[in-house]
């Protein structure tokens, strides 16, 4: 099951690709800009780390080359002088209007090619999956902490 679920999420990943190079993005830029495109103000790049969900190493990576390429750029953050937020430029925001339109109508034809009740079971049994990796493993954690405690995905 394992096995599915990640391959699934590849597939999903390798077919966002798919849509996006046409126009020269890739599905991790096009996140990042769909992130910053409904916070004027910007982010702070450890923000766009934790909604991305990856590696610190690889968001600075991937600022540094949208930076390059003139879709983004970082500014001081005004409560914090000491920070940075990352904010689109007007280039960026070009980019994420003609992108995301796509973006939106292959999500419309994937719910589409899905039959109404597969939706409402897969989007529980995500949730559930989501829910029992994370007690999962604070069992595990507290287990090789110490004395075994209670199971937390037991009723």
């Amino acid at each position: 099951m394992t096995n599915t679920i990640v391959a699934t999420g590849n597939a999903l990943l390798r077919e966002a690709n798919r849509l996006f190079k046409p126009l020269g993005i890739t599905a991790v830029q096009f996140n990042v800009l769909n992130l910053l495109s409904d916070v004027p103000g910007g982010l702070r790049p450890s923000d766009l780390t934790r909604m991305l969900v990856v590696d610190p190493s690889s968001t600075t990576y991937v600022l540094d080359r949208m930076e390059a390429l003139g879709w983004l750029s970082r500014v001081n953050d005004a409560d914090d002088r000491r920070a940075l937020r990352i904010v689109l430029t007007a280039e960026g925001r070009r980019l994420h209007g003609r992108v995301a339109p796509l973006y939106r109508a292959a999500l419309r034809e994937t719910m589409r090619c899905l039959e109404r009740g597969q939706i409402g079971r897969l989007t529980l049994a995500l949730r559930e999956i989501h829910n029992a990796a994370h007690a999962a493993v604070d069992t595990v954690l507290d287990r090789s902490a110490g004395p075994r405690r209670s199971n937390k995905c037991e009723s």
